[in-house]
């Protein structure tokens, strides 16, 4: 477990580092126009490797220069296209933007990412254009282009990150099994051959929802290196670093340390070779959230009400491999290979959420204790070489992938509270605790308690898939692309702790096409019509409520169309979309059966996403920039079952808001007193939020409040060089909710932060 004086040391000792530094930072050019950047980086690093050996890029200081999205577009296609020649949507949120409004965690980010949104406790939990991913949804969040996250809890740290990139609609044909709203792909800061280094210092507290300025603390610090090893500038190495002591408004804990060193070796002037590495840990007090009674979110306990005991912990460790290696032939032809693995384990000791009992005060507790350890090998290769044929231009792409993901799940505590009679109630005999007024220490150690229904499910799932992708010139005013994958999924699980033991084991595949369209009148306009399709194997730990996998896959296609601009001599790109998503074989959470441990599934039937996105990124001046968008999402059930627990026909998708709307703007000051000042502020709105859906056994819906959350950002550059940041979240102190667990619901209900104040520090050195 990481103290906080071990955090302490760690930033004395880069602070050190930093003042034995005689050299100015970087030693290059500082823009003027731009008070608060130390340095002017090169374009942001591309997944491929190339601007590895073709364009310098230095650590950034806060990059006001850079674009809040930058034009690329190559999670898209797995090619360097700008956004304006694919038709679909990309968006590629720089590090300017991560910077602007002080970053920590992806999850800092969601709120200002058009059509996205946070549901839920693990890193995977997110919703695009109305679709939720969850855990189980390796392919939710890339690195690099690869599915796996070093950890399974907890936000991926935006320490490592050069820009994020999130992709809209289905993507299967290149990526494999994934939801269709979209993925995220993290793309990561990559060696560059000139020695620089950043240290960050970030302290956190809370003045709002009955917590004072001073009551919980919490410090991060990170470290960024990078530069050659070897003097001819072939050997390069990148080391990153982030240590944090958080104290969560919640009355929770957080201890967590990352360390991510990468190595490229340029072998020749036409191959390259990166090896990177991440090693995550993270310990938490156990935390499952707020519980709404009788599904009504006006009896929501304070956001600060917590159901854990003070002695529930969480922890995770997780470590990754990963190898990039590309090679440029004569032809113009580039071949790249990458392969990723990853191997974690996580604990859990602790009291869940089950139900709100009848009275609507008391909440029903479970006693859980598990052991979990998962394994990821992942691999993609493809050829990508431009052609003609007769007058057609190609940008041919073939490739081929796969990965084996291994999971043993070991349940060793899973024992519910009583529902009715004495023991039901609060008290020294009791699992269960009251909604209002939670007294901890009253209920006996886990321990006394009997192990109740445990199983150990050992799974392994294999999916490979080769593709091709084409991306046509036809004409000077028209473009087109076309698509196709044959993927395969296999299936293996077995239960070795409750008998009677079983094992169990299936496979599926499918042909899945994707194409589209652009006409463009001129450089500035770009109109596009495209179709998709998406494929994904119901979970290995997916169960119904025998405790079986049943479930066929789940399937669905997009038709899109929209509109891509860049105005005003580029000052002002803006892209909009139209979208209609179906998707079939459809899971929703069921009531397992007596003697089935875990959460269970029934599949309903169909669910469909209709809607409209609009993201606008204008530098108004040298000094001004802002970035806007609006989603519209009616992502509703269209098909059921009509089992007494599926959702009904027309119920709104959990976690999916109607309408969502942001607004980032930063000025910095440039001359006169205020110089090397600046200013940043933001909105966001979400509509109301649907945390559970209506059966024909419970018509109640848990409908969350829409909101409107304001953002504060102050940016001082001192001796030109040393950045400070001071930030307010949630200005005016909205008590708000996110959305809910997603498997949990109305018994997991995610609050949103209190007035939150930030004070960063950034001080390049090398």
């Amino acid at each position: 477990m990481f103290v906080r004086s071990s955090l302490a040391s760690a930033i004395a000792a880069g602070l050190s580092l930093v003042l034995a530094q005689a050299v100015p930072a970087y030693g290059t050019e500082v823009d003027a126009t731009s008070p608060a950047a130390a340095a002017a980086p090169a374009n942001a690093a591309k997944d491929g490797g190339k601007d590895e050996k073709k364009e310098q890029q230095e650590l950034e200081a806060v990059q006001v220069t850079g674009r809040f999205i930058a034009s690329g577009a190559r999670s898209a296609m797995k090619q360097d296209l700008d956004v304006r020649d694919t038709p679909y949507s990309v968006a590629d949120y720089s590090s300017s933007f991560m910077k602007a409004i002080e970053t920590a965690n992806l999850t800092d980010l969601y709120s200002y990412m058009t059509g996205v949104s946070r549901g839920g406790v693990t890193g995977y939990d997110i919703s695009i254009r109305g679709f939720k991913t969850t855990q189980s949804d390796e392919n939710a969040i890339l690195i690099d282009g690869l599915p796996g996250l070093a950890g399974r809890f907890g936000s991926p740290p935006t320490v490592m990150a050069e820009r994020i990139e999130v992709v809209k609609g289905p993507a299967s044909v290149l990526y494999g099994e994934a939801q269709p709203g979209g993925f995220v792909n993290i793309v990561t800061k990559k060696p560059q051959d000139k020695a620089a280094g950043v240290i960050d210092v970030l302290a956190t507290s809370y003045a709002g929802s009955g917590l004072s300025l001073g009551d919980t603390a919490s410090f991060t610090g990170d470290l960024d290196l990078t530069g050659p090893i070897d003097n001819e500038r072939r050997l390069l190495y990148r080391v990153v670093a982030e240590s944090s002591d958080r104290d969560t408004f919640r009355g929770g804990w957080e201890r967590s340390f990352y360390f991510a060193p990468s190595v490229t070796w340029r072998v020749s002037d036409a191959t390259s070779l990166r090896l990177s590495a991440e090693y995550r840990k993270r310990t938490n007090a156990y935390d499952n959230l707020l519980v709404a009674p009788n599904k009504d979110a006006r009896l929501i306990a304070p956001i600060t009400t917590r159901y854990q005991e003070p002695g529930d912990v969480q922890q995770e460790t997780g470590r990754s491999v990963t190898a990039a290696l590309e090679h440029e032939f004569d032809n113009e032809g580039v071949w790249n290979l990458a392969a990723r693995s990853v191997r974690g384990s996580d604990t859990a000791v602790g009291y869940d959420n089950v139900a709100v009992l009848a009275d609507l005060v008391t909440l029903q507790r479970r006693a859980r204790s598990q052991q979990n350890h998962r394994q990821y090998d992942y691999v993609d290769t493809n050829y990508s070489m431009p052609f003609k044929t007769g007058f057609i231009e190609h940008k041919l792409l073939v490739g081929g992938g796969g990965g084996t993901n291994r999971t043993d799940f070991n349940r060793i505590q899973f024992y519910n509270g009583a529902t009715t009679g004495a023991l039901a109630k609060p008290g020294p005999k009791s699992l269960n605790i009251n909604i209002y007024n939670p007294i901890f220490g009253i209920s006996p150690p886990l321990s006394s308690f009997p192990a109740g229904t445990v199983n150990d499910r050992i799974t392994t799932e294999t999916n490979v898939g080769a593709y091709l992708s084409d991306v046509m010139t036809l004409s000077e005013h028209w473009k087109a692309s076309f698509g196709l994958r044959y993927t395969r999924d296999e299936q293996n699980g077995k239960e070795v702790k409750t008998p009677p033991l079983t094992s169990s084991s299936k496979a599926d595949s499918d042909l899945l096409p994707t194409a589209g369209i652009l006409y463009q009148p001129n450089a500035h306009w770009t109109f596009y019509y495209s179709y998709a399709t998406s494929f994904i194997a119901a979970a290995p730990t997916a169960q119904d409520i025998y405790g079986n996998n049943p479930f066929k896959p789940t399937t669905a296609k997009q038709n899109e169309a929209g509109i891509k601009a860049d105005l005003f001599d580029g000052r002002i790109n803006t892209t909009f979309a139209v979208f209609d998503i179906q998707k079939s074989n459809t899971l929703a959470v069921a009531t397992c059966n007596v003697g089935v441990p875990g959460t269970c599934s029934q599949q309903v039937g169909g669910e469909e996403s209709k809607g409209f996105e609009w993201e606008v990124d204008a530098h108004l001046s040298e000094n001004w920039q802002v970035l806007f968008g609006y989603a519209h999402a009616d992502a509703t059930v269209t098909k059921s079952n009509g089992a007494k627990t599926s959702p009904l026909v027309g119920s709104r998708l959990t976690n999916a808001p109607l309408d969502s709307a942001h607004i980032w703007s930063r000025y910095d000051f440039s001359e006169g007193t205020l110089r090397n000042f600046g200013i940043g502020a933001g909105v966001t709105y979400v509509s109301e939020i649907a945390g559970s859906q209506p059966s024909l056994g419970d018509s109640r819906v848990l409908v969350l409040p829409g909101h409107v959350v304001a953002d504060l950002v102050l940016y001082y550059q001192l001796l030109d060089k040393y950045t400070v940041t001071l930030k307010v979240g949630n200005v005016f102190g909205k008590t708000y909710f996110e959305g809910v667990n997603s498997t949990t619901n109305e018994v997991g209900v995610v609050p949103g932060a209190p007035r939150t104040i930030q004070l960063a520090v950034r001080v390049p050195f090398l």
